[in-house]
């Protein structure tokens, strides 16, 4: 079947109009709001390992993550599965794990969080004493490490329980806050 005559041109003529009646429609409408861009962070680290040194260019922290991310545009870095060894003396290694942590961007004060373990890296006997708390601050700058949350040191057979904890590092000294109960055994 052909079409031809009058009637196709006024049918290519309709076409025509209607087709240009719709663009300008379409024109006219308002944009489409764009959805916001998810956070993305900075960057992303596998296996990652962080050291910050002092002004004579001595380690004093070494971070070891096995996941490190960038948090948003504040700069702070998330660690997961962390374990740090922080030397605030030469020949002192404390070491601390927990399942995550976070390093504000200026890196003074490490938040560890999930099964925290602090101890001298030395006292890896039996016998070498272990404090476990589910949140802990270490403030690299005066050498403290702190605790709010029920704090348990285990020592061989022996357990002391409190609530709280504040440790001079660099001094080697630990004081519970309190709630102090303890069990020693044979």
């Amino acid at each position: 079947m052909r079409f031809s005559g009058p009637l196709a041109a006024l049918g290519l003529a309709g076409m025509a109009v209607g087709s240009w009646w719709l663009a300008q429609r379409d024109a006219d409408a308002p944009p489409a709001p764009s959805e916001p861009a998810a956070a993305q962070p900075g960057y992303y680290l596998a296996d990652a390992t962080l050291e910050q040194t002092d002004a004579t260019g001595r380690v004093t922290l070494r971070a070891h993550s096995a996941r490190a991310a960038q948090l948003g545009d504040e700069g702070a870095i998330r660690l997961d599965d962390l374990t740090v060894h922080y030397y605030p003396e030469p020949g002192q290694d404390w070491l601390m794990t927990s399942a995550s942590g976070v390093l504000p961007p200026a890196g003074r004060v490490v938040e560890f969080a999930g099964d925290v373990r602090l101890r001298a890296a030395a006292a890896a006997t039996a016998t070498g004493a272990v404090v476990r708390t589910e949140h802990l601050a270490l403030d690299v700058d005066s050498n403290l490490a702190t605790s709010a949350d029920p704090v348990r040191i285990e020592f061989g057979a022996h357990t002391l329980a409190a609530r709280g904890l504040r440790a001079d590092l660099k001094r080697e000294s630990l004081r519970l806050e309190s709630a102090v109960n303890g069990t020693f055994t044979r």
